[in-house]
């Protein structure tokens, strides 16, 4: 049996389909009305995303320096210089002073990435929050998240899966699993609803 023929399938062709493409319809529109209000007077490098995507984009951060960070800089860089004066004599007290400069440029790099990483992955979760009224109809019609599922433990949602109502099992940490009471499911591969959507039936 195709998908197409299958029951999730007329659901999806039928409604969630066309629901997606007015939804899509709704934010090119208003994307192409508030243009020019979105971008509030920042200056776009044409040459962005040519760079981003060949890997030549460096963020501001590391090629325009404050005055206070240049000042670090400076600091730093003396430091350095009366160490080396004071370990010239001493090649093994060098070797080890090169040795941990090594370690900590490699930890510092790290921790940079992740928090390159962490603040991407909060700028995209502010932008996508952004695009639904809080509280609106429209919850019920959005799958719940991992991590709204792990502050709704004892709760009731709706899984399509199953079709019926469960009662949310999660911990701070860890797993997450749904129960009807008779069963329990891990949500791996499970969609799962505030409520049943308008569109289930």
């Amino acid at each position: 049996m195709n998908f197409h023929e299958t029951k999730y399938g007329h659901i999806f062709y039928e409604v969630q389909l066309p629901r997606l493409i007015k939804a899509l319809e709704r934010i090119a529109d208003d994307l192409s009305k508030s243009a020019s209000s979105m971008t509030g007077g920042v200056t776009v490098d044409p040459n962005f995303l040519h760079d981003l995507y060949f890997g030549e984009y460096e963020p501001s951060v590391f090629t325009e320096q404050s005055a206070e960070q240049r000042a670090l800089d400076r600091r730093v860089s003396a430091a350095e210089q009366a160490l080396q004066q004071i370990f010239a004599g001493i090649p093994a007290a060098a070797a080890a002073f090169e040795t941990y400069q090594l370690t900590v440029s490699e930890r510092n790099g790290a921790t940079v990435e992740q928090a390159f990483e962490s603040g991407y992955r909060t700028a995209v979760n502010m932008l996508a929050a952004g695009l639904i009224l809080p509280g609106s109809k429209q919850d019920a019609e959005i799958p719940l998240t991992t991590q709204e599922l792990r502050k709704m433990d004892g709760k009731q949602v709706f899984c399509l899966d199953m079709n019926e109502d469960v009662r949310v099992v999660a911990r701070k940490k860890g797993f997450i699993q749904i129960t009807n009471d008779k069963e329990i499911h891990r949500i791996a591969g499970l969609t799962l609803y505030r409520h049943r959507p308008s569109w289930c039936q």
